[in-house]
This record gives C-alpha cells, sequence and structure tokens, in this order.
C-alpha cells in the first residue's frame, strides 16, 4: 500500500490541475467531490490494512504464546504421570513424604499454567470482539 501513496498524490495533484481546466462549474465540482471521496477511501483502506496487520500479529503473538502454553502442559502431564507411578510404588512412608513436596511443585506449576491460559483466552476473546465490531459496522454501511 505504502509503495501507491506517491502515485496517488501524483494523482491528486494532476486532477486537481486537470479539473481546475474544466469550463463547466457543475462538472469541475462533480469531478472534485469524486476525487475526493476516491482518496478518501483510498486512505480508509490504508488504515484497514494497517489495523489488520495489527490484529494479524496480535494472533501470530497469541498463538506462539499458546504453544508455549501447550508444551508447558504436556511436559507437566508427564511429570504428573511420573509422579503418579512413583506414588503408587512407593513401598514405605519416607519416600512418599519426600514425593508430596514434589507434588506440591508441579501442582503449583499446573495451576501458573492454567491461570497463565485463561488470561492469553480473554486477551483472544477481546481481540475477537474488538474486530467483530468494524465488520457490523461495514455491514450496515453497505446495507444503508
Amino acid at each position: 500500500m505504502q509503495t501507491h501513496r506517491p502515485l496517488i498524490d501524483r494523482l491528486q495533484l494532476l486532477s486537481s490541475t486537470l479539473s481546475s481546466q474544466l469550463t463547466d462549474q457543475n462538472e469541475r465540482e462533480r469531478v472534485r467531490r469524486r476525487l475526493n471521496e476516491i482518496i478518501r477511501r483510498w486512505t480508509e483502506l490504508e488504515q484497514d490494512i494497517l489495523s489488520e496487520e495489527e490484529t494479524m500479529e496480535e494472533i501470530k503473538n497469541l498463538t506462539e504464546l499458546f504453544n508455549n502454553i501447550k508444551i508447558t502442559c504436556e511436559q507437566w502431564l508427564k511429570r504428573t504421570r511420573d509422579l503418579i507411578n512413583e506414588l503408587t510404588n512407593a513401598k514405605n512412608v519416607e519416600v512418599f513424604d519426600q514425593l508430596i513436596p514434589k507434588a506440591k511443585t508441579i501442582l503449583f506449576e499446573y495451576q501458573a499454567s492454567l491461570e497463565h491460559l485463561q488470561r492469553l483466552r480473554n486477551r483472544f476473546n477481546r481481540l475477537v470482539q474488538i474486530n467483530r465490531t468494524p465488520e457490523a459496522t461495514q455491514k450496515v454501511y453497505f446495507l444503508s
């Protein structure tokens, strides 16, 4: 889009020069209004694209964060399975007592991962809600 900006600026300059040469006042105004409308719409499209790029970047970041939390949860599940096996196979109270702090640590890590996942979900939901509003506005605009 930025590569087209100089062309748009040049078009605007040329049209201003050419439209001033029109002898019919009504025709000149009609051409100027139409050109201004085209330039305004082009600027809106540029802004929409920038906004979409920002949204895509945010979605990319959220995806990376979701993948990281997924890996953490998979590691937690493996460690939990191992701990369950160790607890199941514990032969005496001393071994069992040694495993309890380990279990608490794993549980706290799991809880932190779930809280992080909840925050990511909330960010994603906000992002979705923010991006639905312009679509709805555009639909109403085109219907009217």
